[in-house]
């Protein structure tokens, strides 16, 4: 029986020549391997210096086909593409780099039961399938809510891939999910890769056989608990019935989808108020809030109250995307402007994907407060009343933060007030009932103004407003 050895790799795309030379010499002590495959979505897309011993296949910019950039290096530049090795073991593309009508059509109807087997088989079973984000099905086993694609739990669906590669993000994590079934006959191993130089498995070798043989599953495929859980929440409500959200008082109401045209924090709404903004980066913006938390300062003559908003209309944010680096520049930025004024600033934000449009605020602080404190009493508040879902907050850093961001579900916190910030962070269960007031009753009791926790108690006048903003445009422009 024919086997094929596999190299997997997500390598960093500044040191590819390096990478080849890793998988020539791996290609000579442990192989021959009859391919590579390079992972991630930023692979130079130029003839490398080092010739590969070995085919290696990596994703590109969207194309007709396959692309042979230098000799034995493809690249996989439509979005849905197969290799057969010589052995007859197929090993699937899904490229989320390229866009296709036909596909992305094949996608939306594999739920379909009337036309889902025409679809399937459009895709056909594969043995390897290589995509940038994991399923969302996975992900959700470990709680991780970003790392995931809809579109690849359809191709994964589609395809039964007996061995499944993904990173998930930028900067990849390694995980290794336990085998699962497709059937009696057909089982799964997904394997989830960390990029090189981040201190977590970048590589990984295998050997497949192009008849599978049959592995006893030691996990629940993901995919039928998921649907599983669709099905009996369906039967708990009839099935036109919109999507519900707890209220303060326990009951339950109507969440209505909003639309990037009627979402406030979106630039493509007609009625968006521009006299707020103070500064617009390229993936995101900085505006003043409307109803700020504090009084104005005297000094500054301004509340200071403002808000770092992603432009994408997003009920999350990815940790790896340019956008949440970007606004961290706008909290460096800001923070070293109210520091060279001795305030302090506390940056917050409530991440879970039953959000509009993810955001984050800041208010500035007396130095001498003590947050810490405050953010404990009212923690203890909020526990007191049963509805509330409680918080635990830790402090996080490195590895650990990282790892909490990814989930997508948390209530943060950041203390910009000494050399480095510190991040006090409380996941989210679920879709629990979840008290949306409490960053600013926490703040509130920091800056003793009880009476200001909701913002439309605190309105300004639009002329108002405009001076704010023009007067903090004047105080960040040097930062």
């Amino acid at each position: 029986m024919d086997k094929s050895k596999i190299l997997v790799l997500y390598p960093d795309p500044a040191g590819i020549d390096k990478v080849i030379a890793t998988a020539n010499t791996q290609n000579s002590k442990n192989g021959p391997f009859d391919a590579a495959v390079f992972l991630g979505l930023a692979i130079p897309e130029t003839a490398p210096e080092t010739v590969p011993e070995i085919p290696i296949y990596f994703f590109g910019a969207e194309g007709e086909s396959l692309e042979d950039i230098g000799p034995n290096f493809t690249c996989v530049r439509k979005q849905w593409a197969i290799v057969r090795l010589q052995s007859g073991v197929t090993m699937g593309f899904w490229n989320e780099k390229a866009k296709n009508e036909a596909s992305e059509e094949a996608l939306e109807t594999l739920e379909d039961e009337e036309t889902s087997q025409k679809e399937e088989a459009q895709f056909g079973d594969v043995d390897i399938l290589f995509t940038h984000h994991w399923a969302r099905a996975v992900g959700a086993t470990q709680q991780l809510m970003l790392v995931g694609n809809k579109k690849v739990d359809s191709v994964v669906q589609a395809t039964r891939p007996r061995y499944h590669f993904a990173v998930g993000s930028e900067t990849g994590r390694f995980y290794e999910h336990g085998l699962f079934a497709w059937s009696k006959s057909r089982t799964c191993r997904f394997v989830s890769l960390g990029r090189q130089n981040s201190a977590q498995r970048w590589f990984y070798a295998f050997s497949i056989d192009k008849i599978a043989g049959v592995e006893s599953a030691v996990a629940e495929n993901p995919f039928r608990k998921v649907k599983k859980a669709e099905e009996e929440e369906m039967g708990k409500r009839p099935r036109a019935e919109p999507e519900q959200r707890m209220t303060e008082n326990g009951s339950m109401a109507k969440r209505p989808r909003i639309a990037p045209s009627s979402c406030f924090f979106c630039l493509s709404n007609p009625k968006f108020e521009a006299h707020m903004v103070v500064s617009v980066g390229e993936h995101s913006y900085l505006t003043i809030a409307k109803g700020p938390l504090p009084r104005p300062h005297k000094t500054l003559n301004m509340t200071g109250h403002a808000i770092i908003i992603p432009i994408a209309h997003e009920a999350t944010i990815d940790p790896s995307s340019k956008a949440f680096q970007e606004m961290e520049d706008f909290q460096r930025r800001l923070a070293t402007a109210f520091s060279a004024h001795a305030m302090a600033t506390v940056f917050f934000d409530i991440a879970r994907p039953e959000n509009v449009h993810y955001h984050m605020q800041m208010v500035p602080i007396p130095l001498s407060a003590d947050f810490a404190a405050s953010l404990a009493e009212k923690t203890r508040d909020n526990d007191k009343f049963e509805r509330n879902q409680r918080l635990v907050f830790k402090e996080y850093a490195g590895a650990d933060l990282a790892s909490i961001l990814q989930t997508g579900r948390y209530v943060r916190f950041i203390v910009y007030k000494g050399e480095e910030p510190v991040h006090y962070v409380a996941p989210l269960e679920g879709e629990k009932s979840l008290d949306l007031q409490f960053p600013r009753r926490v703040l509130a009791h920091v800056l003793h103004v009880p009476k200001r926790i909701y913002w439309d108690k605190c309105r300004q006048t639009k002329a108002q407003e405009t001076q704010e903003c023009e007067t903090y445009k004047s105080f960040f422009e040097q930062y």
